[in-house]
């Protein structure tokens, strides 16, 4: 077993608390999108975190997923087990299954401290990405033995995904785009959810964490306020936070995705758990990521002769399957099994 390490435990515990910027979204039911674009620029430019409120989701719906995380962890191992995460990254992970094996942050290989479960858009039988048993495009597996998962997960993704897509023509005034610049984009994107549970672990080993410092490859996450803090951020000055989020409000951030896209504009901001002491945490993580096959190149407004485009054009689908496969062995690793010579 490895040594904790008290001054290491210390020290990611006491870090400062600060409020994050709070977007309150009911102009949107008003059609009022320039304030709120103003405001959501200002954010995507700084921290690159925020607190939405008045975000239309029911507290219903955000109730009943909860529930039906603390449902389907506390199922029998075998149960779970049975549901390991495949290719299209659907299904169980066990706890420190999740290896990081390339980081900005850390000098050696970390493991996080999790166990999750990921459900997402399906992708139908007859779809010809399906059919082509193309990576990402496929279906949910459920649990025999959390029968009501499945309706609370589609209730969710349908309020939060109503949610995401309320939020594109704040984007495309924020980034200086014509209206409606981003639904082509969107027209069928790929939502998907992580049920994630931390286990409460008082004392550290050295660089322990929950789930280690990265940055989302998405489009932009929403993460419901959870009961027990382990959320940690990292400032623009590069210092880590414990950010301080009212209880009714959606946690924004912005993925490595929309950062390339906006040409560096929009920060991916980096973000860590940190285990929570007494009691175990339970958090919800929502994905908002573009058509898989869509391409997107520099946005217009980001670029220009003297700051031309850093990267080049690609599909939310070449990025994220790059990136997943670069820094975490297991999802490269399945891939290879499902399509090795039979």
């Amino acid at each position: 077993m490895t040594a904790t390490d008290p001054d290491y435990t210390s020290q990611v515990r006491d870090t400062p608390h600060r409020a994050l910027p709070l977007l309150d979204l009911a102009p949107l039911a008003r059609g009022e999108v320039d304030g709120l674009a103003q405001q959501l620029r200002d954010v995507a430019e700084g921290i690159g975190f925020m607190c939405a409120v008045n975000h239309g989701v029911p507290d219903d719906a955000i109730n009943a997923m909860f529930d039906q995380a603390h449902a389907f962890f506390e199922l029998p191992l075998e149960d779970k087990v049975a549901l390991e995460i495949d290719p299209h990254e659907r299904g169980y992970q066990p706890l420190r299954m999740t290896v990081v094996r390339e980081s900005d942050y850390y000098e050696r290989p970390q493991n996080d401290f999790y166990e999750s479960y990921n459900f997402g858009v399906d992708y139908a039988d007859d779809h010809p990405q399906v059919i082509a048993r193309k990576r990402m495009y496929g279906r949910n597996r459920w649990p025999a033995g959390a029968p009501d998962l499945p309706g609370a997960a589609l209730n969710y993704m349908n309020h939060m995904g109503t949610m995401a897509k309320s939020l594109l023509p704040v984007w495309s005034r924020a980034m200086e785009l014509p209206d409606g610049f981003f639904d082509p984009y969107f027209s069928r994107a790929h939502f998907y959810t992580r049920l994630i549970h931390y286990p409460s672990k008082p004392d550290l080993a050295t660089d322990e964490t929950g789930h280690g410092a990265h940055a989302d490859t998405c489009f932009n996450t929403f993460l419901p306020a959870t009961e027990q803090a382990g959320l940690q951020v990292m400032d623009v000055d590069g210092t880590w936070i414990w950010p301080e989020i009212p209880a009714d409000s959606i946690v924004v951030n912005f993925g490595q995705y929309l950062n390339r896209w906006s040409n560096g504009v929009v920060r991916a901001t980096p973000h860590r758990v940190i285990p929570p002491v007494e009691n175990d945490r339970f958090s919800l993580p929502f994905f908002v990521c573009p058509n898989l096959d869509a391409v997107g190149e520099c946005l217009p407004s980001c670029s220009s002769a003297d700051n031309p485009a850093k990267f080049e054009p690609e599909s939310f689908w070449q990025f994220h399957t790059g990136y997943m496969s670069r820094v975490y062995p297991h999802f490269e690793e399945r891939w290879e099994e499902a399509n090795a010579p039979q």
